[in-house]
């Protein structure tokens, strides 16, 4: 037993050797390696009818291609990966996410770690407009929400559509869309923006709010990635309530405003083209 374990004493310090390395980052591996770009978020979205979606997803990526997969642990706990290619491995799950909570992220690669630190903002509302009222002709929307925990920023999304006769008395219809970043909690809109010179009678139509709370860069020109150590990135944290639904002069017959699955669905590929823009 004596003589096995000395047999195996030299390969166990060149493995424990070779952790320090990836840890500390050891030059000798490749002074010409790049490291990696580190991209996820942890997300939290509640749904008009109650339920509730939880999702993690963490992109590791280099252009020239990874040398070793890269191992990712959220909080200590290690994720799976979903997807792989030459250049990008992605992580994540579905999984509960509690709100209020900090997630630390780690990413170990060839060249040595990455990590990050976001707090999964706390739940909240959007008060206004409230759901089925009416936006008449010449009103100011105001879209309204409480406060989040945590929130360093909020996104928000206004989607109206509708049906009008315009000047000459011709129909027609119009999309007013609007996403924008804000830091308080309540963001108006002129009329005259959603309400354009040549439209002279709204027939009917329907709009929507949505809010997204994030932790993390807000993304915005200027903005420096909070990805350190041996990597660089954006790792943000989102809770995303109900969104609000509200008519626009009239109720229509059926809802034609985007849905909520697919305003997320754009706000995540924002969040991806902004990142990897850097």
């Amino acid at each position: 037993m004596i003589v096995r374990l000395k047999a195996l004493l030299p390969a166990a310090l060149c493995l424990g050797l070779g952790a320090c390395h990836l840890k500390e980052g050891n030059p000798e591996l490749n002074p010409n390696y790049r490291e990696p770009m580190v991209n996820g978020w942890v997300y939290k979205t509640e749904f008009w009818d109650g339920s509730i979606d939880y999702d993690k997803n963490v992109e590791v990526i280099d252009n020239v291609g990874l040398r070793m997969v890269p191992v990712v642990t959220l909080n200590g706990r290690p994720l799976e990966v979903y997807y792989y290619g030459t250049t990008s491995f992605r992580y994540g799950d579905e999984e509960y996410n509690p709100v209020r909570e900090k997630y630390e992220l780690n990413v170990r690669h060839y060249w040595g770690e990455a990590f990050s630190r976001v707090v999964l903002p706390g739940d909240f509302r959007i008060t206004g407009p409230q759901p089925r009222s009416v936006l008449a002709r010449e009103s100011t929307l105001v879209a309204t929400w409480q406060s989040s925990f945590a929130a360093q920023w909020y996104w928000v999304g206004i989607y109206c559509d509708y049906d009008f006769y315009d000047t000459l008395g011709e129909w027609d219809d119009h999309t007013f869309q609007l996403d924008t970043l804000v830091f308080d909690t309540m963001l108006t809109v002129n009329p005259a923006r959603i309400f354009p010179g040549y439209v002279d009678s709204v027939i009917e139509g329907d709009g929507s709010v949505m809010v997204w709370a994030g932790n993390g860069p807000s993304i915005e020109p200027g903005d420096v990635g909070n990805v350190r150590g041996s990597g660089f990135g954006f790792f943000h944290a989102i809770n995303e309530p109900r969104e609000n639904y509200f008519y626009v002069v009239a109720p229509p017959l059926s809802r034609r405003c985007t849905s909520q699955p697919a305003a997320r669905d754009q706000f995540y590929a924002l969040l991806l083209a902004r990142a990897r823009a850097r």
